[in-house]
């Protein structure tokens, strides 16, 4: 069977699901950031990005470029620091880009994932599907994900658990964070 004759939902449901397990595990991240003692969030430590601030920065970076591209937007100069210089307002603004992808991945549809986007780089501006640049928005954030869990790990907060993809059975382990979210179970396992 081609990809042209699958059902949408078998399509499109994998985005949907990446998006709402990037939400979870960056919620989960922002929370224990926020419960770190005064200046841990800016201490040095032993990553590609010096601290868990700068990564988590160039992750909300990256993700903003990607959805300027996919809005169709010229994506805007990178904001090093921003208004970030809390856990707290770091917070808010990751939960808004978020909040974001997942909103486009649940209006995704075969067609919208095909749709080639233009992606300005500083040498030559890439021509990639929809999909593949969310494949890419996913992995990377998934990286910088794990590099972050393992900063907190020299930390006074213990990291909190990330890798379980969202699995029917595992429900019970995201309770609050749904209703943190405002999510129901159902909405997130479509």
């Amino acid at each position: 069977m081609d990809s042209a004759a699958l059902p949408p939902d078998l399509i499109c449901r994998p985005y949907r699901q990446l998006a709402r397990n990037a939400r979870l595990a960056n919620a989960r991240l922002d929370r224990a950031c926020m419960a770190l003692r005064p200046g841990e969030w800016e201490a040095t430590r032993t990553s590609f990005f010096p601290s868990l601030k700068e990564t988590m920065v160039h992750l909300l970076n990256a993700d903003r470029y990607y959805i300027d591209t996919l809005r169709g937007d010229r994506p805007g100069p990178l904001n090093p620091a921003g208004g970030r210089a809390t856990a707290v307002e770091f917070a808010t603004e990751r939960a808004e880009v978020d909040d974001w992808v997942v909103q486009f991945c649940e209006t995704l549809t075969p067609q919208a994932l095909s749709r080639q986007i233009n992606i300005p780089w500083p040498d030559r501006t890439l021509t990639e599907t929809v999909a593949d640049t969310l494949l890419h928005v996913f992995l990377h954030g998934q990286h910088h994900r794990g590099q972050v869990h393992a900063m907190l790990s020299g930390t006074s907060v213990p990291p909190p658990q990330i890798d379980e993809f969202i699995l029917a059975d595992n429900g019970e382990a995201r309770v609050e964070d749904l209703a943190a979210l405002g999510w129901s179970e159902a909405r997130l396992t479509q």
